[in-house]
């Protein structure tokens, strides 16, 4: 059974999840896939429970099929509406699926999760159920029951689980934050569901080896608008203080001049008409690459190398013209937490620091963790009617989002 310490002790890693449940699933976690154990949640009423299969390829066109009903084709990754690609999800060990099933067959909801072994990082995402099911699922169970199948299944392989969780209803919020998964990073804006711009709260959770062990030992070098972000999470997971820095960015004009002759842009377009975006400098090894979500008006997956500041600054005043020119409505950087001039240069180029994840960079050369600020720039005005549970509520206050208030959230 699991414990009601859930609800009265916050959980911090994977490894306190895990603890509260009984060891009877240690040798049988084919037992979880039939949810063969209780919650004590104050779960005083009866739902039902779905049996977690594992999906195979020809349950491909099945999961499309839930995607396109429930957001009635207008989920904004493609790809999740694609048959085809679901099916070489499941082929490759990259990707598990779950299928959530009642009276013995029927499929009334899915979930997925991306596993980068390299990187010793999880993505948790595409947990959903048919429309006429999500009051009568016990979805919170199906949740916790996977997520301990998952994490059991690949402790010791992925150390990092993260997933991005919306805004328009705190229930998500509350069963991430159950389970370890606590709020960290804000995207104003991000994402488009429905037809309707959402903001979108990046929830993460570690095995304590990534926090303790494998974590850079460097202390963390950050500027002083980053610090309300880097307390918020310090509060956390308790792992230190950092170095306040100040740093002077001197650049040199006239290299920037000769960089900017040298730019170059090479784009690649996937057949949703993403496209993988890099900027590079001839005769130099740096670069800048990002995805660009058309159909969204994002940029995400930024990523950099440079050599010295001014490419830096070239790349982000080339990236600058993209934005005005693409009418990008958001962008997001995941900027080295001991660079202190990298950020101030982001944060002079109209970028806000608005989460600081410890241990989210896994350095394969070193073997270990280090540390990311997530910057973002966004456009137009956030709904003021976002759902919100206190600790969501607590990040956008440590952000100065002011204006958003608190709004009742699962009971049990």
């Amino acid at each position: 059974m699991l414990s009601n310490k859930l609800i009265s002790k916050p959980i911090i890693t994977i490894n306190e999840f895990l603890e509260l449940y009984d060891n009877k699933f240690s040798d049988n976690l084919e037992k979880l896939l039939h949810l063969d154990f209780k919650l004590n949640l104050n779960h005083q009423y009866e739902k039902i429970n779905p049996v977690i299969h594992l999906a195979k390829p020809e349950d491909a066109k099945k999961i499309a099929q839930i995607f396109k009903d429930i957001y009635e084709g207008t989920y904004p990754y493609k790809q999740m509406e694609d048959y085809q690609e679901i099916k070489e999800m499941i082929k490759s060990s990259n990707y598990q699926w779950y299928l959530l099933k009642i009276n013995s067959n029927k499929t009334v909801g899915c979930f997925g999760t991306y596993l980068e072994f390299e990187k010793k990082r999880g993505l948790l995402f595409g947990f959903v159920i048919e429309k006429q099911y999500q009051n009568i699922l016990d979805s919170l169970k199906a949740f916790i029951g996977c997520l301990i199948y998952i994490w059991s299944t690949y402790k010791n392989k992925i150390l990092v689980w993260f997933g991005e969780i919306r805004t328009n209803d705190p229930t998500p919020q509350y069963a991430t934050s159950l389970c370890s998964l606590r709020p960290i990073a804000f995207y104003p804006n991000k994402d488009i569901f429905l037809n309707n711009i959402e903001s979108i709260f990046l929830h993460v959770t570690y095995d304590e080896k990534a926090l303790l062990e494998f974590r850079y030992k460097r202390i963390p070098k950050i500027i002083r608008q980053v610090l309300d972000c880097y307390l918020y999470s310090n509060n956390r997971f308790h792992l230190g203080a950092p170095l306040v820095k100040n740093p002077k960015i001197n650049i040199n004009l006239k290299k920037v001049s000769t960089l900017q002759t040298r730019f170059f842009k090479r784009t690649e377009k996937d057949k949703f008409d993403n496209e993988i975006i890099t900027f590079s400098i001839k005769k130099s090894v740096s670069y800048f690459k990002f995805l660009y979500n058309q159909n969204l008006k994002t940029i995400e997956k930024t990523n950099y190398k440079i050599t010295k500041l001014e490419e830096l600054y070239v790349y982000l005043q080339e990236l600058n013209k993209f934005i005005t020119k693409s009418h990008i409505r958001y962008i997001e950087c995941f900027v080295s937490s001991y660079k202190p001039k990298h950020q101030k240069i982001f944060f002079n180029a109209g970028f806000k620091p608005r989460g600081y994840v410890f241990s989210w960079e896994y350095n394969m050369l070193h073997k270990v963790f280090e540390d990311r600020i997530v910057f973002n720039y966004y456009e137009g005005e956030i709904d003021k009617n976002i759902k919100l549970i206190p600790e969501t509520l607590k990040l956008l206050k440590v952000l100065n989002f002011n204006a958003y208030r608190k709004t009742n959230f699962f009971k049990g």
